[in-house]
């Protein structure tokens, strides 16, 4: 049987040096066009293949990128990581998966894994990159155990966060639209003339929550409306916690708002359905706007009105980004800001 051929048997036919190979068979940019085209030409006459483990022991990278997930039940982190999994195969990156289960503390049944070990584990393993969603970066106050730990990983390797840009730490950041979804979603009430409007989910120690809040009240008070403290109620982000939302407004007051935004598809759902339970009709009795999108969501009976983030869109900027750090030619990049669109549903 024919001995395989390696990546020295490659580079002595190339004329060139081993880590010249190396450099073409990682997309290095410090090889000329016309070194490249040499060596590639020897890689497919051989018809050379090199393995990953051969590939990895000698420019130190594995093509493997970690994607570290809050809660991946959570249909956003479910919609985002198949995204950025789709794209990194795409680059020839397989994707390893960490899931903390921190974002839904008082609902996971599972063990809930500190993000700083996690960090720790990618520090001492063979990971080329990483990618961040959610987490304890989400929160308004980021525990110090956390930020050393990401500071440490952050040095080692390159980092990518889907969420806010934490000072004096470096990585690279894509920002989703967190106030730009509720003008859009509470805009769409004011003008079809509703007045009294409530908002309902989130979580009070989450960042993005206190963001979507304001914009909310701001799109209320440009409009010459005053938002009503009563009508406001933060709990947490998942089904539940929109029909517990329903339950607490109808315990206040016997009075409902005239029309709700919810902050995502997930507590409109929820509401939709206390409400349904109490023989109360969205839109005929109250309307109900969200503030994101989640799939399926255009199959509900309404069908919810809501905005997009384009998750296909964050996925593919992410990428675009880690392969750029991965090819050295930046540190870290400036936010990058993923703009949302109105999606008009049934619901109001």
């Amino acid at each position: 049987m024919k001995k395989p051929l390696t990546i020295k048997d490659i580079a002595e036919l190339a004329n060139v040096s081993i880590a010249t190979v190396s450099r073409v068979l990682n997309n290095n940019s410090w090889v000329s066009d016309k070194t490249r085209a040499r060596v590639e030409k020897v890689i497919q006459e051989q018809q050379f293949s090199p393995n990953l483990l051969a590939r990895g022991m000698i420019s130190k990278k594995t093509q493997t990128l970690a994607i570290v997930v809050s809660d991946i039940s959570n249909p956003y982190f479910v919609m985002l990581v198949a995204q950025i999994e789709n794209e990194s195969l795409r680059a020839g990156y397989k994707v390893t998966l960490y899931d903390t289960q921190s974002a839904n503390k008082s609902s996971s049944q599972g063990e809930i894994i500190p993000e700083e070990n996690i960090f720790n584990s990618i520090t001492d393993s063979q990971i080329d990159g990483v990618i961040i969603l959610g987490g304890n970066i989400d929160y308004n106050n980021v525990p110090d155990s956390y930020l050393q730990e990401l500071k440490k990983l952050s040095s080692a390797i390159p980092v990518i966060v889907v969420g806010r840009q934490l000072a004096d730490v470096d990585y690279s950041c894509v920002e989703r639209d967190q106030s730009g979804c509720v003008t859009l979603a509470t805009n769409h009430l004011i003008s079809k003339g509703y007045k009294n409007i409530g908002f309902i989910g989130g979580s009070k120690s989450v960042y993005i929550t206190h963001q979507r809040v304001d914009a909310f009240r701001n799109a209320l008070n440009n409009a010459s409306l005053q938002a009503d403290d009563n009508n406001i109620v933060l709990n947490n982000f998942y089904l539940q916690h929109g029909y517990e939302a329903i339950e607490k407004l109808l315990a206040q007051s016997e009075k409902l708002p005239e029309a709700i935004v919810a902050i995502n598809d997930h507590v409109a759902k929820g509401a939709i359905r206390a409400l349904k339970d109490r023989q109360i009709s969205v839109p005929e009795d109250i309307a109900i706007v969200s503030c994101e999108y989640f799939p399926g969501s255009e199959y509900f009976i309404p069908r919810i009105t809501t905005v997009n983030h384009h998750n296909e869109l964050i996925g593919k900027t992410v990428m675009q980004i880690l392969m750029t750090l991965l090819r050295d030619e930046a540190k870290s990049t400036v936010p990058e800001k993923i703009q949302v669109s109105f999606m008009p549903g049934e619901s109001c």
